[in-house]
């Protein structure tokens, strides 16, 4: 047996425990990775809608191809009955234009636009299967029970095995355990959110009909969400006529009610004119997954952690962040948060003291950041009038913080809940934007020719030489980090925020425009302070050293992109 302590020990095989294992074991193979799961066999879980976002990531740990084979019925987008006029809003994930335009320009090799219903108990036996097949050390049903510490880290973990209790070592311990956060009990870490109290019953169903079919592709489907009095249903095919029902609440719904919540779910679902006439021919399915259990109950009270990583810890997915479910980003976030933990782990070997307090501090903002989005939005939802063009305005202010492009408030809002807005933002942001040496401009990075062909040819904001650009708001420049391609490595760089909301609100942040810059960009935001015309600014930057071909494309397309943006005037984006 071999007793060398790991260098990483991962808790939980869910989606951020597989992925981050087999990502550390993909580009760090001579490190060792031990993924514990607590059951023996495939277990239940909730958490069936994936989102588009997650593609990209399955695609580096090697595993899409297993999961796009398995038979899961492909999700195309989500459809909301919301409030009183019950009228659908269709969405789709295809209706993102930025992908085709990605696909043009070579960044991805296909659009992204579906993802998955999947049952939990077999999807997460792929990504476990896979994680093993890649060389990761995988013992099942091994529970933590205790840490190990030294001088104040976490130096490993108290085990209960097959083969008994045991003491593991490690560097680091990463909490994958879900929303029952082992870790949480020896760092107080989670803070929840007081808005966001809810909880959710649900069921599974044979014999029920799927809410939506589509001729000539009958693996394709769409989640359906749809309001009721004390909340919200979702409508969920996921595999072998088998459909995942569910009823979100309030814990003040809940007890004004006056029943038990299986009670509540039963006398909603019998009256909620969508769904129960899919339901005549269903019958609940006894002993789901071998849980024992025909009804299920689970707390969506949502949380951000207050840190995300410590000293020989770390945390990812439903351990260090869980959003209310409204907009089924618990995968998403769990597979894209691990991804970016893998990559933090594995940079920080090879990284100085200082680098690697920054990778962590780093780590958390990229956790707090991708949760916040969506907090943005479930406070949206739950919080104003039922109409969706004003949650697709809302979106359109989030994406146009990540991502500024021109698009319409709808495509904005199926960006933002396809997951896709932060991996845009860092898929652009990584290419040649940070490279300081092409000569030709034609070399200059895709965001040229996205704002050029914008969705629709809707215009973007134009600067003639003699107009003054002038910054609206304060922003601050702080070191934050980039994939160096898909090698398992991050690159240092800067990063400009606009200040138009509170920072120290971690979810209004959310909206707080932000740019990755390079010197040449700084040099430029010191310069718009409306004193200068745009051909003013050119002379300036001439005399700094700055070529004048990096002006003449991607300097000017920064000061329009600003503006479309909202936080450059005095000239304002045009909108199609």
């Amino acid at each position: 047996m071999n007793n060398r302590p790991h260098d990483l020990i991962v808790i939980g095989a869910g989606p951020a425990g597989c992925t981050l294992a087999t990502l550390v074991k993909k580009y760090a193979p001579e490190r060792r990775v031990l993924l514990l799961e607590k059951e023996a066999g495939p277990r239940h879980h909730i958490g069936e809608s994936l989102l588009p976002g997650i593609v990209p990531v399955l695609k580096e740990m090697g595993v899409f191809e297993k999961v796009d084979g398995a038979g899961f019925p492909k999700k195309i987008g989500a459809n909301y009955v919301w409030g009183a006029g019950r009228k659908v809003w269709e969405n789709d994930f295809n209706e993102v234009n930025v992908t085709e335009m990605i696909r043009r320009f070579g960044k991805i090799p296909e659009r992204i636009e579906y993802a998955w219903q999947v049952r939990r108990s077999r999807y997460d036996e792929i990504l476990l299967k896979h994680a093993e097949e890649s060389g990761v050390e995988v013992v099942r049903g091994a529970k933590a029970t205790g840490i190990i510490e030294k001088d104040g880290a976490i130096a490993g973990l108290e085990t209960l095995e097959p083969g008994g209790p045991r003491r593991r070592e490690a560097e680091f311990v990463a909490d994958c355990s879900g929303q029952a956060g082992f870790l949480s009990k020896y760092r107080e870490i989670r803070g929840y959110h007081a808005s966001l109290r809810n909880v959710a019953g649900y069921a599974y169903y044979r014999g029920a009909k799927w809410k939506y079919t589509y001729s000539g592709h009958p693996d394709k489907t769409k989640i359906f969400v749809c309001s009721v009095g004390p909340g919200w249903f979702w409508y969920i095919p996921i595999d072998d006529g088998v459909v995942s029902v569910g009823l979100v609440t309030t814990v003040e719904n809940l007890k004004k009610s006056g029943l038990e919540l299986e009670a509540l779910f039963a006398r909603e679902l019998a009256a909620c004119d969508e769904l129960a006439p899919l339901m005549t021919e269903a019958e609940r399915v006894e002993n789901f997954d071998g849980s024992g259990q025909s009804f299920f109950s689970h707390s969506d009270w949502s949380y951000l952690n207050r840190a995300a990583a410590g000293p020989g810890w770390l945390a990812a997915g439903d351990a260090a962040i869980f959003v209310d479910p409204i907009l089924s980003t618990g995968v998403t976030l769990a597979h894209v948060g691990a991804h970016r933990a893998a990559y933090t782990l594995i940079s920080q070997w090879a990284a100085g003291a200082a680098e690697r307090e920054l990778l962590w501090k780093d780590y958390g903002a990229f956790c707090r950041e991708s949760a916040a989005q969506y907090f943005v939005m479930a406070l949206f939802w739950y919080g104003h009038d039922k109409d969706a063009s004003k949650w697709w305005a809302e979106a359109g202010r989030i994406q146009r913080a990540w991502l500024p492009v021109v698009q319409s408030d709808k495509a904005a809002f199926v960006t933002v809940s396809a997951g896709l807005t932060q991996h845009y933002d860092r898929l652009f942001s990584a290419s040649s934007l940070l490279d300081e040496t092409p000569t030709r401009p034609e070399d200059y990075p895709f965001y040229v020719e996205v704002l050029k062909n914008a969705p629709g040819g809707a215009p973007v904001c134009r600067f003639g030489d003699g107009d003054a650009p002038r910054l609206l708001t304060p922003f601050d420049v702080s070191i934050s980090f980039l994939p160096a391609g898909a090698g398992g490595r991050l690159k240092p760089v800067k990063r400009a925020r606009f200040l138009k909301e509170d920072p120290g609100d971690s979810v209004r942040d959310a909206l707080n425009p932000r740019r990755f810059v390079t010197r040449w960009h700084e040099v430029l935001l010191a310069a718009l302070d409306g004193s200068r015309t745009m051909g003013e600014l050119g002379a300036l930057l001439a005399g700094k050293d700055i070529p004048a071909w990096w002006w003449e494309g991607p300097g000017r397309r920064f000061v329009e992109e600003l503006a479309v943006q909202g936080v450059l005037g005095p000239a304002v984006a045009e909108r199609a």
